[in-house]
């Protein structure tokens, strides 16, 4: 099955480079890579499914311009990344005339390869929308209270002046926590299409989702075992592909602990949020979840922390900023006040907190942040 579901790369050689470049680069990477000689691209484009386009080359020249024409022509949104040493100021613009995705110098970095890999996947596949993860670095960090209110502030930034769509996909199908803190519990079992995951479409998910009265929409299921379940990653990918394509804006709240779609759901994102806490092992474990991210979108990708449960104290913290910079010296943080008395009795009423207090200090603190994540260019852009 997972086969059936990796990253379909086509690996064009051209002449004069080794067929191992790029193949060896990429032989523990989740890909499934077909390799072939530069006159059999139209017959390999004519029979088989690709998700990307490699063309590895010395030089550039007729026979790669023909190449570029040859994947156009058969599939125009197919994206095609370029690896080559380096080209001249004219090679350069011929390559780039033809609209590939990206350019990756030789010699090849692994981990900067595979961010371009990704990079151009996610936006063939999610185009204009925008997927922010809000990801939990420990149990108990308070990731779904974050994720359901950056819903809520979204939605107020973004559907009701712009007149966008935003969801909340909730991917804690241990607990289906997201539908419990809205009150929202949905009925539907999933393990009733697991066998059948191909079954999922737009229209089967229109009918599963619900709307929140202020207006976002939510996708949140209890169901434990779909984690271990034989189809369970083509069923989680098949949703999560068909719920971005409906809404401009999706959330998705994901667990801390270990699954199998959690790499292909993190090398889709736009955004990540680590929700995490003030104390050794959630600091350790946030460090870690940071680390990973990077060696799998790339050094530049965009990560930011939260830290929750934030008491500030006139004798100073017990971990300070000097140690957090130091720990961090990359990774923009912030902090959100605890707000015991506003939280606790959203959780009680099904209500996001700023229902509770409009004027409260963790929606205030959460609403600066998501104006530091930025937004508003991704928008506009789309």
């Amino acid at each position: 099955m997972n086969e059936t579901t990796k990253t379909r790369i086509l690996l064009i050689n051209g002449e004069g480079t080794h067929p191992s470049d790029v193949s060896s680069a990429l032989e523990k990477a989740n890909f499934a890579i077909e390799a072939i000689a530069p006159q059999m691209v139209e017959t390999a484009l004519s029979d088989g499914v690709f998700d990307l386009v490699i063309l590895d080359f010395l030089t550039f020249g007729e026979n790669e311009t023909q190449v570029l024409t040859s994947v156009s022509g058969s599939q125009e949104s197919l994206p095609v990344i370029a690896v080559s040493p380096q080209l001249n100021a004219a090679e350069t613009r011929l390559l780039f005339k033809h609209k590939v995705a990206d350019w990756v110098n030789k010699p090849l970095e692994k981990d900067v390869l595979i961010a371009s890999i990704r990079g151009a996947v996610q936006t063939k596949r999610f185009g204009r929308h925008q997927v922010h993860a809000v990801l939990s670095a420990v149990g108990g960090a308070g990731a779904t209270t974050v994720a359901v209110s950056l819903a809520d502030l979204i939605q107020t930034q973004y559907g009701k002046k712009k007149n966008a769509s935003i969801a909340l996909f909730d991917l804690d199908f241990s607990t289906g926590n997201c539908s419990y803190a809205l009150d929202m519990p949905s009925d539907f079992n999933l393990g009733s299409i697991a066998g059948s995951p191909r079954r999922v479409d737009a229209e089967f998910m229109r009918v599963l989702r619900q709307t929140h009265e202020n207006g976002f929409f939510l996708y949140s299921f209890k169901r434990p075992d779909l984690n271990t379940e034989l189809n369970g990653y083509e069923l989680v990918l098949r949703m999560l592909d068909t719920v971005v394509m409906e809404h401009d804006h999706t959330i998705l709240d994901i667990p801390y602990y270990e699954t199998d779609w959690r790499e292909d759901v993190l090398s889709a994102i736009n955004t990540c949020t680590i929700v995490s806490e003030l104390n050794l092992p959630a600091l350790k474990h946030t460090l870690e979840m940071a680390e990973r991210i990077k060696e799998l979108r790339g050094p530049s990708f965009p990560i930011n922390i939260l830290f929750n449960k934030h008491r500030s104290s006139l004798f100073g913290q017990r971990i300070g900023n000097s140690k957090l910079k130091e720990l961090f010296p990359d990774t923009p943080y912030y902090f959100l006040p605890q707000e015991n008395d506003v939280l606790s009795e959203a959780l009680d009423r099904g209500m996001v907190p700023s229902e509770i207090k409009r004027g409260n200090s963790f929606t205030k603190r959460l609403r600066k942040y998501l104006n530091n994540i930025d937004l508003s260019h991704r928008e506009e852009a789309a």
